[in-house]
């Protein structure tokens, strides 16, 4: 196996200038941002609520410009007793008959769904989670993927019918839209590990077991995605842990008020939505720090779905993924696919790439199976441009990373850096090198979490404001990337993604 650099060799003097810069972008970046919240309380497009009632966020209009954290917050208005219910029927199983836990698991949800939405909705989740048992029992692959595609489209163009939107209302119609696009997910992953089983195993697959797992409310609407080995291997018999589980809770619930609490002060949902916001801070330079936290605030979001989701199935004995890493410690953009949602990760490299190549197949056959990944990433998120530009720019960064660590593995270069910069010398090159590759995918997935507009914006910001501004940014970058190797001698071999 070849060798890394060893980022160990570096001086404290070195590694405190590293972490000093780090820390020092984030917080000016973050108070220019809260300069700015008088003036884009002002200048928006429509005036943001009242903040909460006691002080002082009484005296602060609060950002609500984000329509999935709004409508998760709504979500929980409305469904907060069926969370309740599942952990205490969940309870009383586990105690009395485990062999009941995927009855439960399916009374819960349908109660849950059966109170809260209109019988269009129910008749279309309804459908799309027979559809996939009823293709499982035909065991051809090719069948389960033209499923998928169809139910894809289907989602697709609901999006865009305004009789239905009109007849359920937006709550429901994004409830339902997002829940059906989990169902998939969970019904490729059922369907697809069933026809790989083997015969002794296919007790595992039975209607009962399936319904358990597409019915499973906690994770039904807002993930995370729990493979169906992970949902098998669940341990029934297991004591609960009902200390961690209110823990896990609690956890999330910190987390959303703390991010509540911000939105009073820190508008920056808001700047990812009109790029006038950003173009208000003194200096490109400084505009940089809100693409940043506008991925933070991302992260924060999803540290809170799924950290339900996940504290929930963890009690429920079911091995659930880690919950997302933290995008300020993740410096390659591998391993914000692999350890940001460990869930989706897996469902897309066991059923996907793993099925169009092995260990062993060409160059030219993993690029071909990681443009098609990318593709169902495309389509699955929805068609529209700035998804496609995301993919585009993931896919090429990923690629890119690729061929970096593979020159850096190499034999002759290890001898060149060794011979002529020594190993504190070779860790400095790799951070800069590898800068190169962490500024272009950093500011891709702000067309994710912002759009096109916003991305475009940043992206030329960037590349195209000179070269004192570019030298500065890879500088940071640079501490970025040095301080994230630095956390992760730290952390390895405790976050790897466990398979079932």
């Amino acid at each position: 196996m070849s060798r890394l650099p060893d980022r160990t060799l570096l001086t404290r003097c070195e590694i405190f200038v590293y972490f000093g810069v780090y820390i020092a972008y984030i917080v000016v970046g973050l108070y220019k941002i809260y300069g700015l919240r008088d003036h884009i309380a002002n200048e928006a497009k429509f005036q943001f609520p009242d903040g909460w009632r006691f002080y002082p966020l009484s005296q602060r209009r609060r950002d609500d410009s984000n329509d999935e954290l709004e409508n998760f917050g709504d979500f929980i208005a409305s469904f907060w007793p069926f969370y309740l219910l599942h952990a205490c029927v969940q309870g009383f199983i586990r105690w009395k008959c485990p062999r009941l836990q995927c009855l439960g698991f399916i009374g819960v949800c349908a109660l849950a769904l059966s109170v809260n939405l209109d019988w269009s909705s129910m008749v279309l989740l309804v459908t799309l989670i027979a559809s996939y048992y009823l293709v499982s029992l035909l065991s051809l692959k090719y069948l389960v993927w033209l499923l998928s595609a169809g139910w894809i489209l289907c989602i697709n163009v609901m999006q865009k019918n305004a009789w239905w939107t009109d007849r359920v209302g937006y709550t429901e119609y994004v409830l339902v839209i997002v829940t059906m696009s989990w169902s998939v997910l969970r019904g490729c992953s059922y369907s697809l590990s069933k026809m790989g089983a083997k015969q002794e195993d296919l007790r595992r697959y039975s209607l009962i077991q399936y319904l358990g797992y597409a019915m499973y409310f906690p994770c039904l609407t807002y993930g995370p995605i729990i493979s169906y080995q992970r949902f098998a291997a669940r341990r029934e018999d297991e004591v609960q842990n009902w200390l961690g589980f209110f823990g896990g809770v609690l956890r999330s619930a910190i987390w959303w008020l703390v991010m509540q609490c911000a939105l009073h002060y820190f508008y920056i949902h808001y700047m990812s939505r009109d790029v006038r916001m950003v173009e208000m801070m003194d200096s490109v330079f400084w505009q940089h720090s809100a693409g940043y936290l506008m991925g933070q605030f991302f992260f924060l979001y999803y540290v809170v779905t799924y950290g339900l989701g996940i504290a929930f199935a963890l009690q429920d004995g079911i091995p659930a993924p880690n919950r997302p890493r933290c995008i300020g410690r993740i410096h390659f953009y591998s391993d914000m696919w692999k350890y940001f949602d460990e869930g989706l990760y897996e469902f897309l490299f066991h059923h996907i790439y793993a099925e169009l190549c092995g260990k062993r197949s060409s160059a030219a056959a993993k690029f071909s199976a990681t443009a098609l990944t990318f593709a169902f990433v495309f389509v699955w998120h929805g068609c529209y441009t700035y998804v496609l530009i995301w993919s585009i720019l993931n896919f090429l960064c990923l690629a890119a990373e690729k061929v970096f660590k593979t020159f850096t593995s190499m034999p002759e270069y290890q001898r060149w850096t060794q011979r002529h910069l020594g190993a504190v010398g070779a860790q400095r090159l790799y951070a800069m090198l590898g800068t190169q590759l962490f500024i272009p995918a950093a500011f891709s997935n702000v067309y994710f979490i912002g759009g096109q507009e916003i991305g475009d914006f940043l992206m030329r910001g960037a590349y195209l404001s000179g070269v004192g501004n570019y030298l500065a940014l890879c500088f940071c970058s640079y501490c970025f990337f040095q301080s994230s190797e630095l956390l992760l001698t730290k952390s390895v071999g405790r976050s790897k993604t466990k398979t079932y």
